[in-house]
């Protein structure tokens, strides 16, 4: 069984200093919601064994899960007897129960809990365990037979999760914790904080007449967090030294703006941080009144999608929609029957006679891959940098009783052109993570080696068939790197202020086989 980075590195802590010996039958220190317990694990079980990207048995599931409970008390163990179940303290049997069927979620769930009350009475360590560290215990057991994006996260991490993608009731800001409050990095646009007139660099020093000074900025976090519609008192300070000002704020919703744009010259920059609720609003909001006021003015487009992890599937398709007139955009492809879908582009293209760039690096993944796919794929758009990180599978999220949730692998992407980004990536037209010398040099090297470029694309395109050591090999030829490097930006202005050059180097790609592949 293997355990992931950060899993219970404080189990081991918690077992050895509750772990005086302890004789068997003395009581938990701590209750465990036993009803609750079984009803999560059985949607647990359930929904891994239907959703999960290969099939699992819940009994297998269920099984790992329970020796999950081995990283608090090392001398816990289970063992299957015959068609029974046992759970072991040692060398001692502790508890033993009759098998059921290997599908039956319920049942599975009814054995997991009723294994913890029993070790529970023959362990200190589990008997002085948290409810949630007895929970993150079992579902790491499980997920330790999934792939490394499926995770599990406990009620106060889902949350987190649960803002991230939705938003959350604040005043619209980001900061850094100093020894003396909170520094504001950045106030968003439109948000509470920016109508109340907070400017970057202002240091809050009172949330409620409570003192920030020393304080974690996660504890930061959750004072000025609140409900919506809830009023929040700040003390802050322009500058250092400076008189405090004293203001209200009614919070809102917050969602973090993950857009910035910026024209250098006649080329807008157009950097994707991730992909929340708002991306594609954000992006075609900030679009708008510059292609509508300043036209003339603009010769280019260049999308910044470099370090940027992904987020939310719609989010990529709505943002490559923007830039497509017709086609696919991507497909995914698992093995339950609501996984299987196919997105095509609307005919809203904006911009369309604009010559435009995206740029990726290594650290570029899933929905940012899958928008670097789609507008290469489609000849909409020419890819520099290096090849991106690989991440080609679709999450589900998946609610559970306790509040926490399962974020589960149940599906692939497909490219427009047929490749599986997954341990592949999306490669670069001119590839800086090889290349040196001055602009016009690079570029010319990406010319004059045109026949290799154009192979390379049609073997990525064609990878299936290579199975792993093939993608290992494709992904070598452009090594992926982790830079934003300041001459991917200045490549995408060159080819985009000489067309002759764009054109020369977005003709190396082969044409994809079709546009409607499933």
């Amino acid at each position: 069984m293997k355990w992931r980075p950060g899993h219970l590195a404080a189990a081991a802590a918690l077992w050895l200093a509750a772990c005086a010996a302890a004789p068997p039958g003395t009581q938990p220190v701590h209750t465990f919601p036993e009803i609750e317990a079984r009803q999560t694990f059985s949607v647990g079980y359930r929904q891994i064994s239907d959703r999960y990207l290969e099939k699992l048995s819940v009994r297998s599931l269920a099984i790992e899960g329970i020796k999950g409970l081995n990283a608090i008390d090392p001398e816990f163990s289970i063992a299957e007897r015959g068609e029974d179940i046992v759970i072991r303290s040692g060398s001692r049997d502790v508890r033993q129960w009759p098998a059921p069927g290997a599908g039956d979620a319920d049942a599975w769930s009814r054995l997991t809990v009723d294994a913890i009350a029993a070790a529970r009475r023959h362990s200190p360590g589990l008997g002085a365990a948290a409810t949630e560290l007895l929970y993150e215990s079992v579902f790491e057991g499980s997920i330790s037979l999934l792939d490394s994006f499926s995770r599990y996260s406990g009620a106060e991490k889902a949350k987190r999760n649960r803002e991230r993608r939705s938003g959350f009731g604040g005043i619209g800001i980001r900061f850094s914790a100093k020894p003396e409050g909170a520094h504001i990095t950045e106030v968003f646009d439109g948000a509470p904080a920016a109508r109340a007139m907070l400017l970057q660099g202002d240091i809050i020093t009172h949330v409620d007449g409570q003192s920030l000074a020393d304080i974690p900025r996660q504890r930061i976090a959750k004072l000025i967090k609140g409900a919506v519609g809830s009023t929040v008192e700040l003390r802050f300070m322009r500058a250092k030294g400076a008189e405090p000002i004293e203001i209200s704020i009614r919070r809102a919703r917050i969602i973090a703006p993950t857009v910035y744009l910026k024209q250098e010259g006649g080329v807008l920059f157009a950097r994707i941080k991730g992909f929340n609720k708002r991306t594609s609003k954000q992006l075609s909001g900030l679009l708008a009144p510059v292609l509508k006021h300043r036209r003339d003015s603009i010769r280019g487009i260049v999308l910044d999608l470099r370090s940027n992890p992904g987020g939310l599937l719609s989010q990529a398709v709505k943002v490559a929609d923007l830039f497509l007139g017709d086609g696919r955009i991507v497909s995914t492809k698992g093995r339950h029957p609501a996984s299987l879908h196919a997105y095509n582009a609307h005919a809203t293209e904006v911009a369309r006679d604009l010559p435009m760039v995206v740029l990726i690096n290594g650290r570029s993944a899933s929905a940012s891959e899958i928008v670097a796919a789609a507008l290469q794929d489609h000849e909409r758009a020419l890819v520099i940098g290096s090849a991106s990180f690989g991440k080609g599978t679709v999450q589900t999220v998946i609610a559970l009783p306790n509040k926490g949730e399962l974020i589960l692998t149940w599906s692939r992407f497909i490219t427009p052109s047929g490749y599986v980004l997954n341990g592949l990536g999306v490669p670069p037209y001119i590839c800086t993570s090889v290349l040196s010398g001055t602009v016009p040099e690079m570029v010319d090297a990406t010319v004059s080696n045109a026949p290799n470029l154009t192979r390379m694309l049609e073997r990525w395109r064609g990878s299936a068939k290579g199975g792993l050591a093939e993608k290992k090999r494709l992904k070598s030829i452009c090594p992926a790197s982790d830079q934003r490097a300041d001459f991917d930006g200045r490549i995408a202005e060159y080819l985009i202020a000489n067309r002759d050059a764009y054109q020369r180097v977005l003709s190396l790609s082969p044409t994809i086989a079709s546009a409607e592949k499933p």
